[in-house]
This record gives C-alpha cells, structure tokens and sequence, in this order.
C-alpha cells in the first residue's frame, strides 16, 4: 500500500510449524507472549476469511397515533477463518426466528434515555489510523511521533490509557494555527512527505523543494517573531496578590502546565500552584523539610509535581508525593495503591510500601476483588471494570 516503505520487512516466524506450544518450554514468559503475538498475525495472514451472517430486525408501531420504529441487531457465524485463532473476537448475538410482516406482541417497554457522547479520545492505535489516513509519516515514524508528543509533554495519559492534551498542548496549537495555518495543514503535510518519497527514489530533486518551502518559512519566521508576543500568548491576570511583594500575581503556563507566579519576577520569585496541584500542596505541604526545618512547598517536575523545600537553592530536599487511590494493596495489606509515572510518562498504579512489595497494576484499582481468581478489579474502556490478572476474563 501507498506509504508501506516496501524495505520494512514484516516480522514473521521462521517456521510456522513451531506454534506457540511447541516453543513454550524454551521461552520465558514474556518472550512467549511475544513470539505468541507474532505467529499468531502471520498465520492469520494465511487464513481464509471469517464468514458471518448479519441481520437487522425493525419492528414499527401501527396501533399508535405515531409510528415508532424498534430496531434489533444480531450476528452468527458461519465460518471462523482467520478468526479460530481469536475466540475472544468472536461475538455473536442470535435473534429469534420471525417472518416478514409477523405481527409481535409488545411484553414490555423499557423507558431509557441516551445522551450523545462525544468522540473518544486517540489510544495509540487510533492515533496512527488516523495518521495513516491522512497520509502523515510512515510505518518507521509512527511510535517516535507519539514518543515525542509525550516527551515534549503535549499529552498525558487517562485512566483508559488514551491520550489527552495538556495546557501546553492547548497553546502551541492555537499559535501555530492562528498564525502557520498553511504549515500544520494535513494536506501540505502529506504533500511534503510524497515529496520527499519522490527524492528517496530519484524522481525529483530535493534543491527546488527544499527551496520553494524553506525561503517562505523562514520569511514567515522572522515576521512572526517580531509580532508575537509570548506574554499574551502564556500569561493571565489575577484579583490575587503577591504575599511576599504585594504586586499582582498572574497564572503562567510553564514546560509541565499552569501555574501562579509573581508578576515581579525576577525580583520576586514566589509561585504558587493551582487546580488540582494546589490541593495537593493543601494536603501535603504542612510538615517541615527534614534536613533544615524549613517549610515544603509544591513543586512540578518532568515525572509531576513533587516537594521540595521552600529554602532551594541552600536546600536541596525533595519529597515524592503519594496521590492515593485510597484502595489497599492486595498483597501486604500494610500498603495502599498510590497514583505513579514511569520514565515516558505511562500512569500505573504500585503499593507505597515498595520496594518491599513490588505489587503494581496498569490501571486504576476500584477496591474490589475478582470473584473468579481475587485479583484487583480495575478501571476499563468505556465505563467497564476488568480483572487485573492476566488470562482471567472477568469484565463487566
């Protein structure tokens, strides 16, 4: 297909005949899973297609001054194919056998409202769907282009794993709309990686592309960074004053998100932070710093906000902050379930009595226990709960 980059060869097992069972023995644990992932693609690669029957029912009222209509949906399947090696995939809903123009008997009818939902929000593989479709990057720069978005703290992770767009975010793409509208574009982007397609395999040349783009932009470049004004773009005004200086403090939107400075910086350098950070440090910032006695105060890193004491430089203690979830661990029973970040920025959930119990879960804990293995029951897709253990198919 258009943009595959023929030299990505796929990833497939040597030998198909050495299925996952077969190799089980040799492997541990987490290279089964993978080796299992992989052979299981590239058999169903091979595999006829699934064959099923769809049917959709609609019954209309008739005795009424209005016609209602009623619609039921349903599907068996007549042939497994590629699918025999996903039975979780498989969903069948089997409808009652009726004729057309049979009359049926109203038993009940449930009143319920429905409320529209918006879209939901990109998870990886719809991010790349929709990159794809617009004909944006490539196979080879799909897992960098979310790295970087999540580096450059763009965006941030919800409780269902998916993608949600901080402050920062917010203002980088209303300036680049407001004034590099032809630039971020997604037919100019699209357009620009054809082109550099054409140059890869010696179809074009790359000087009058180069050219006809760079001398433009950087005309446009020079224009905007003379009429832009970042305080407009980054700053708020406030009711609230200073309470080291008096003079008025404004809210500021920094690398990691919104906070409250003193608008006399540098002279004054008090900040304070806001929203849910500043319930934190309601909750948290009260105890002394352990090595000079002085008071701690909120502060925001690269892994969130954390506490550091209010004498920094002279005093360089930090303090983690434990976010609870207000769920026990399950495994010490000494431990409780708090709110954690790993190096990329992935939110996971770990007992606070680690590293002596090293219990931790991808998503958040409701409190619960599965009925099926007593594992922790946590938070799904679109308002479900699941079992945390791997192979245990409880949801609801």
């Amino acid at each position: 297909s258009k943009g595959a980059q023929e030299a990505h060869e796929a990833i497939r097992p040597t030998d198909p005949t050495r299925t996952p069972e077969s190799v089980a023995p040799f492997l541990n644990s987490k290279q089964l899973k993978l080796y299992e992932l992989i052979w299981k693609r590239a058999v169903a690669t091979q595999m006829s297609d699934t064959v099923l029957d769809k049917t959709t029912l609609d019954i209309v009222s008739q005795k009424t001054t209005t016609a209602y209509m009623f619609r039921a949906s349903g599907q068996i399947m007549l042939f497994d194919g590629w699918m025999h090696l996903y039975p979780n995939l498989i969903k069948q809903e089997t409808l009652p056998e009726i004729q057309q123009g049979e009359t049926m008997a109203c038993k009940e009818l449930i009143p319920k409202q429905h409320y529209t939902e918006p879209p939901a929000r990109y998870s990886d593989a719809t991010l790349v769907k929709v990159l794809e479709e617009y004909g944006i990057g490539r196979p080879s720069t799909f897992a960098p282009t979310i790295a970087t978005i999540e580096q450059r703290n763009y965006v941030e992770r919800t409780d269902q794993k998916r993608f949600k767009p901080t402050d920062v975010a917010l203002v980088v793409t209303d300036l680049l709309v407001e004034h590099f509208p032809d630039i971020v574009d997604y037919s100019f982007t699209a357009l620009m990686e054809e082109n550099l397609d054409d140059i890869a395999t010696g179809d074009k040349d790359w000087q009058p592309i180069i050219s006809t783009f760079y001398h433009p932009f950087h005309e446009l470049i020079v224009q905007k960074t003379d009429s832009i004004d970042k305080k407009e773009l980054t700053e708020e005004k406030t009711d609230e004053a200073c309470e080291k200086c008096q003079s008025p403090m404004i809210i500021k939107i920094g690398r990691f998100g919104k906070f409250m400075a003193c608008s006399n910086y540098p002279d004054c350098k008090n900040t304070k932070p806001i929203g849910e950070e500043a319930e934190l440090d309601a909750q948290q910032s009260h105890e002394p710093c352990e090595t000079c006695g002085k008071a701690m105060q909120m502060k925001r890193g690269r892994f969130g906000p954390f506490l550091g004491c209010s004498e920094y430089p002279d005093c360089k203690n930090i303090r983690k902050i434990e976010k609870k979830s207000g769920v026990p661990c399950n495994k010490c029973a000494d431990g409780e379930f708090v709110e954690k970040k790993t190096k990329k920025g992935r939110t996971f959930f770990s007992c606070n009595k680690y590293p002596d119990c090293e219990n931790a879960l991808w998503s958040k804990p409701t409190g619960e226990l599965c009925p099926d293995c007593k594992s922790p029951i946590v938070l799904g897709p679109k308002d479900t709960v699941k079992c945390s253990a791997k192979g245990c198919g409880f949801k609801k």
